[in-house]
């Protein structure tokens, strides 16, 4: 009955967490907004001195401070709404649960790769965020570009035109735009706010919107033939990206099954003959080749990826 009391209790403080990060949510955004703007990793208030002190050296290292930079800028590429610390709590009390629930089962070896599994389900869950965030910037751009087209056709200058963007255009395009009019309010030029959208959206067709800002800045051509120019070229990656992922698509589900297969008939032959399986779990000889079998697995699985990947 421990464990059961223990789970609970890492689930109300889960909710308990999350309820105080709701509570508060107004106060962060502002403070959010400013780091990402900034770009850069604020400390905690209780690693932080009174007012009018000096500041003494960080106690944390500089390539951890990195690390934690670099974290910050991948949740914010996810649109998750998270401090770094919250997400770590939430990962590391992951695989805590994780490791618990198997413990009574399967001896601690196998115990630990459940817990490391458990532990991996917040980064996977970003991760598939950061891409699907990712993917529907890069099908929004081209109708940014023609509206911007419009904007300065019309004879408002490209400012006006971001602006009117972010007040007509969907998420998460809307939002990207929105913090670069406000690092513009700050006091950044137009290409400089620009690249910091290329920062936070690491999109190669952004790449060439930006480039091409940069250009007409510097040159003083026509922006809107530049602009008409862009949209046509994403237009054209678009529809090439879109035709690999058709011809990949069999085999991308194919190394799915594959991947997924021994894992589900374990699962159901766990379930309806336990005593096929059990060896699995209680013989170490039997742990030794579940551990193989699913370290084997997931190197198949990656090899799948690297092949169809263009």
């Amino acid at each position: 009955m421990a464990v059961p009391i223990i789970v609970l209790a890492l689930i109300m403080m889960l909710g308990l967490m999350f309820y105080e990060r709701s509570r508060r949510a107004d106060l962060r955004k502002q403070e959010h907004l400013d780091r990402r703007i900034s770009g850069t990793y604020t400390m905690p208030e209780s690693q932080a001195g009174p007012p009018g002190e000096t500041k003494e050296p960080r106690l944390l290292p500089s390539y951890v401070l990195e690390l934690l930079r670099s974290l910050e800028r991948w949740l914010a590429q996810a649109g998750i709404e998270m401090p770094v610390q919250q997400f770590l709590l939430v990962t590391l009390l992951s695989g805590l649960v994780g490791f618990l629930l198997t413990a009574l089962r399967v001896k601690v070896g196998l115990a630990c790769f459940s817990g490391i599994g458990f532990a991996a389900l917040p980064t996977v869950y970003a991760l598939v965020k950061r891409k699907r965030r990712l993917a529907t910037f890069s099908e929004q751009l081209p109708y940014v570009a023609d509206f911007l087209r419009s904007a300065l056709r019309a004879g408002h200058p490209l400012a006006r035109g971001l602006q009117m963007a972010a007040e007509n255009a969907p998420e998460p395009m809307a939002t990207e735009l929105r913090l670069t009019i406000d690092q513009m309010h700050y006091g950044a030029s137009l290409p400089d706010a620009l690249d910091g959208i290329f920062r936070r959206v690491p999109e190669e067709s952004l790449g060439f919107f930006v480039a091409a800002v940069r250009v007409q800045a510097q040159v003083g051509s026509s922006l809107a033939e530049i602009l008409d120019r862009v949209a046509d070229a994403i237009r054209a990656r678009q529809r090439l990206r879109q035709q690999i992922k058709t011809l990949t698509a069999q085999a991308r589900m194919s190394g799915l099954i594959v991947g997924a297969l021994p894992f589900f008939l374990l699962v159901v032959f766990t379930i309806i003959r336990p005593e096929y399986s059990g060896l699995l779990f209680k013989d170490p000889s039997g742990n030794k080749i579940l551990a193989a079998a699913i370290v084997m697995d997931l190197i198949a699985l990656f090899i799948i990826n690297r092949m169809v990947q263009v």
